[in-house]
Formats: structure tokens, sequence, C-alpha cells
């Protein structure tokens, strides 16, 4: 994929995510716990998906600069936030008047076959992050999760073998 065809995705799914957010206000899940423990939770949940999905411990290279790190954790923060906005707050939101099962199954499905490789996958990850988003009734622990996870498949894809 070209660099220009990558970034008008990425811009693409930013007004996408920030349009939807605007325009739309679905239902969600009470607020179960605090928001500092809903993050928290979000973390570890995304590394120990990770861990689990991957059975590897991630690692972080040394040869990056500090600019180039923070650069990249924020550009995966910003892809984690957007797919968590439309397919956890969004669709997931909008279906939770059929059921929490139902929006769970629907939006786990769709975040599945949004992504080109590993659907399967990819339907166990958009579950634990919308399982997270249930139970914590917070949209930032899915987030957390999402980033968290993402960030560690990119230490691994880094490493030598």
């Amino acid at each position: 994929m070209s660099a220009r065809a990558f970034w008008g995705r990425v811009v693409t799914a930013t007004a996408l995510a920030v349009s939807l957010g605007l325009a739309l206000t679905p239902p969600h899940p009470r607020l179960r716990v605090s928001i500092t423990l809903a993050v928290a939770l979000g973390a570890a949940a995304g590394l120990a998906l990770f861990i689990t999905a991957s059975r590897r411990r991630p690692g972080f290279p040394r040869s990056r600069t500090a600019s180039s790190s923070i650069g990249r954790q924020l550009f995966l923060g910003l892809c984690a936030a957007n797919e968590e906005v439309v397919w956890r707050r969004t669709l997931l939101g909008e279906l939770l008047p059929a059921g929490a099962l139902v929006a769970l199954a629907v939006s786990s499905a769709g975040f599945a076959l949004a992504h080109r490789q590993a659907r399967l996958l990819h339907a166990g990850t958009g579950s634990a992050f919308g399982v997270l988003y249930l139970a914590t009734g917070f949209l930032g622990a899915s987030i957390a999760a999402h980033w968290v996870y993402n960030a560690s498949v990119g230490s691994v894809l880094e490493r030598p073998p």
C-alpha cells in the first residue's frame, strides 16, 4: 500500500469516528467503576490479551528515538480510539436496546470483517474490547486495551526473530 493510500485511510477513519461521535448519541452502558480503574483495567486487559493470543511477552526496541516512539504511540492511540468509537460506542451502543449479547456479537463480527487478516483473532479481540466496555461502562477502558494490545503487537513485529 502506498503512503498516500495509507494516510488517506487514516484520515478517512478519523473523520468517520469524529463525525459519528458528534452526530450520534447512542445508548451506552452505565458507568460501573471509576474512570481511573476502568483505564487501568483496560491496559491490563490489553496486555493479557496480547500475551494470551501471541504466547509472547512484548519487547520494546532500543534503537528508536524518543520522538519517534512518542509519535508511534500517539498514532497507535489514534487508531485504537477511531476503531473503538466506530465499533463499540456507535455500533454496539446503537444495538444495546436489542440486548447486550446481540450488540456484542454484531459489533465484534463487524470489527472482524473490517480487518483483512486473522479475522478469527479480531473477532476475539473485538469481543474482549466490547466486554470491557460493557463491564466498565467507560469507552476509555476499551480504548486503553486496544492501544496496549496494538502497541504490544507492534513491539513484537519490530524485533528480529
